[in-house]
């Protein structure tokens, strides 16, 4: 629960260590792939802006030798623009609970890729969009 204790709290260089330096992540919904701890930081940014005081909350994980998958619910209130395929939407100031699960490979206990997956019609009408 490293990677998302740091996001709650804020920790970038504890979420981007958490990650092999080739890590990949996949953000399945919107089809957002990004590599490296450049891609991780973006990456961050792209939900820290949007959601700042945005929390990992009523997580579930359940790992192995290789892999973890989490499970939880994000949640937050939009007060920052956010990035999309089709630009950048403005803040609504809408608050959000959403259902999200990220499936993690794992290499000597750093994640070296992501898939997450969250129900992006659920995004769109908690923020009005």
């Amino acid at each position: 629960c490293a990677l998302y204790n740091a996001w709650n709290v804020r920790d970038l260089t504890a979420w981007v260590d958490a990650f092999t330096p080739d890590a990949t992540w996949t953000n399945v919904p919107s089809g957002e792939t990004f590599t490296g701890p450049e891609g991780m930081e973006q990456n961050y940014t792209n939900w820290n802006v949007p959601f700042p005081d945005g929390q990992v909350i009523d997580i579930t994980v359940l790992s192995g030798d290789d892999f973890a998958v989490a499970q939880f619910t994000s949640s937050g209130i939009n007060k920052g623009p956010m990035p999309t395929a089709n630009g950048t939407v403005p803040a609504t100031k809408k608050a959000l609970a959403v259902p999200f699960c990220d499936v993690h490979r794992l290499i000597d206990g750093r994640i070296s890729a992501t898939h997450r997956y969250w129900d992006h019609a659920s995004v769109i009408d908690a923020l009005g969009l």
